[in-house]
């Protein structure tokens, strides 16, 4: 099979397996709701003054000012790579993002979890799907890419992709210790990103070898 095809293919077949899992979320959150908050109360077992000033830090790492930030720098120093299509490539795949999250949040129109769950944070949109979790998995799964395939093989790599994905996870969990979403709204951030991030990297790919 030729490449474009292949990645044609993959995107597709990508993108609808997202939009299936997206679709069946959507519907089944008053059936899941009970494992939503259950997962919700159990977090809050661990709340403490300490353990919330670092959480807020945490998520703010997948907010969009630092997510802004991290584009634009990045792209401005041209690492990990100075290619034009990777410089430009996480502020356009967080745009991308932020696009189609809005979309889905606007179309969902799922409340944020009530005050029964003593929120930490006040977010003023819906919250299906997590736009930090959904966000964070596009520019730090892109940059993972970008380093893993830039930099020369060794622990320096492997320390930095696997920091970076562990950034991402943490960063959806925070959410829900905070109670800015549910459980299920962050699994819908993720799967919602990973078409997106897939997306950017077949392209980039693309103009490399163009």
């Amino acid at each position: 099979m030729r490449p474009d095809r292949k990645d044609l293919l993959t995107g597709l077949t990508l993108t609808f397996l997202a939009l299936l899992f997206l679709a069946w979320l959507g519907q089944a959150t008053v059936a899941i709701s009970a494992l939503d908050e259950g997962l919700l109360q159990g977090l809050q077992a661990w709340r403490g003054p300490r353990l919330d000033r670092a959480v807020r830090l945490l998520t703010d790492l997948g907010g969009p000012l630092v997510l802004v930030g991290l584009a634009t720098l990045t792209g401005f120093l041209g690492w990990p790579s100075r290619a034009p299509a990777e410089r430009l490539g996480l502020l356009a795949t967080l745009l991308a993002g932020t696009l189609v999250n809005s979309g889905l949040k606007s179309w969902f129109a799922r409340p944020r979890p009530g005050p029964e769950f003593s929120p930490l944070v006040q977010e003023p949109l819906a919250s299906f799907p997590s736009g930090h979790a959904m966000l964070s998995l596009c520019v730090y799964g892109l940059l993972a890419w970008q380093v893993g395939r830039t930099l020369p093989s060794g622990a320096r790599r492997v320390w930095l992709v696997c920091l970076l994905g562990a950034l991402v996870a943490a960063i959806g969990l925070s959410r829900v210790y905070l109670a800015a979403h549910y459980p299920s709204d962050v699994a819908a951030g993720f799967a919602a990103g990973v078409p997106i991030l897939w997306l950017a990297t077949a392209l980039i790919r693309r103009s490399g070898e163009a």
